[in-house]
């Protein structure tokens, strides 16, 4: 009886042996198993977050009464120089409206270098938006570049079609009316008649004597006489024109790179809360009054055959909206809204980099590079041309700081 008790008590022993072990591998495995839930779970988490829509702790006065501030602010940066330009009563000093285009002129950089191209870079790097663009770092550069080629070749077309259609109206030849036409044969005085070749420009006409005068501003002049009919004049009116025409093309492509950044500056802070949105309020405010104020300086000069008063007007009316209504579409969807979604990163990423080409283009090769090689400016005395770089470096300066909150 002893001997089966003890084999009894073995048997138990060993039984709760491998229990122990048993619960203890299992215990281990669960630990493990928990450990890689825990982490799976922080990744499905993370992915949460990537989706995760609405916006908590939203003020809904306080929105709705930014709205108002910022179009308040906008429409007093863009309609400052328009007025300042167009209405008598508040008249401006023609240097005031230098000073304040050259100011814009590095608004305008700063604004693409600062806060739109980093923007850019943000978004399209998110780790939310994974290999959805190609583990390519390199697109908000690309989309920028794009953007550059794009905006110059647009310009080109128009500006030749505007070219074109301006000579054909004022009966110029062919070959000054062709786009190709190149600065030296339109510089050339060309003379058709079989009597008289004369080194100095004095015709003959039925109507009179029409001379010539030597004017050291004007870059060239181009003459087609046929049976004593003189085309000079028609062509500086059209080039005149021409120019005219393609400041009008320059300064929309600005608006427009300025606009598409202003909708994704309205949508942002209509999703924003607490103390980041009053911060971010206070920021685009400055952001929109000084960008307002170097489109408003661009479309105070563009020049309209008629109603140049309400077509700036509209124009600038157009940016002072532009930032209010991307408000309104964030107040409208902020219960939908996932701004760290990959559709959401993406298409903010390449609105971002695609304003930030447009507005460099815009910015260096139509206003800073154009700007300062006019003769206008070339003949400015030292002090006002030392007032028009501090302007530009100053209006750079202040964009630059503001992008530290916005």
């Amino acid at each position: 009886m002893g001997k089966p008790q003890s084999t009894r008590r073995l048997l138990q022993l060993a039984v709760l042996a491998l229990l122990a072990g048993g619960v203890q591998a299992t215990s281990s495995a669960l630990a493990r198993r928990h450990g890689g839930d825990a982490h799976d779970a922080h990744d499905d988490e993370g992915e949460v977050d990537c989706y995760a829509s609405g916006v908590d702790d939203w003020h809904k006065g306080l929105h709705i009464g930014a709205i108002f501030i910022v179009l308040a602010a906008s429409g007093l940066g863009v309609f400052l120089p328009v007025l300042g330009h167009f209405v008598p009563q508040l008249h401006m000093p023609r240097t005031a409206l230098t000073l304040g285009k050259h100011l814009g002129t590095g608004v305008i950089i700063a604004t693409a270098l600062i806060h739109m191209l980093p923007g850019g870079y943000e978004n399209l790097g998110n780790p939310c938006i994974g290999s959805r663009m190609g583990d390519f770092g390199g697109w908000p550069g690309t989309l920028a570049m794009m953007a550059i080629f794009a905006m110059h070749l647009i310009e080109f077309v128009l500006s030749n079609h505007a070219m074109g259609k301006h000579a054909h109206s004022h009966g110029l030849p062919a070959d000054l009316a062709a786009p190709h036409h190149d600065a030296e044969a339109r510089a050339a005085t060309r003379v058709e008649n079989d009597s008289t070749q004369t080194a100095s420009l004095r015709v003959d006409s039925h109507a009179g004597e029409l001379e010539k005068p030597q004017d050291e501003n004007c870059d060239a002049v181009a003459v087609h006489t046929h049976h004593n009919h003189v085309h000079g004049a028609s062509f500086i009116n059209a080039d005149a024109m021409t120019m005219a025409e393609r400041h009008r093309i320059s300064t929309y492509i600005l608006e427009l790179g300025i606009c598409l950044h202003s909708v994704i500056i309205g949508l942002t802070l209509s999703v924003a809360t607490g103390s980041e949105f009053k911060t971010l309020l206070i920021a685009i405010c400055f952001h929109q009054f000084c960008e307002g104020l170097a489109l408003g300086s661009r479309l105070a000069e563009v020049q309209h055959r008629k109603n140049a008063f309400l077509r700036a007007a509209l124009s600038a009316a157009f940016f002072m909206l532009v930032t209010p209504l991307g408000m309104v579409i964030g107040i409208g969807i902020r219960y939908s809204y996932a701004p760290s979604s990959p559709a959401s990163l993406i298409a903010m990423g390449v609105l971002d980099s695609l304003s930030a080409g447009i507005l460099l283009y815009s910015g260096l090769v139509n206003l800073l590079a154009e700007e300062f090689g006019t003769l206008e400016f070339r003949g400015y005395r030292t002090t006002k041309k030392v007032a028009c770089f501090a302007a530009t470096f100053i209006g750079a300066g202040i964009m630059a700081l503001i992008g530290k909150w916005a």
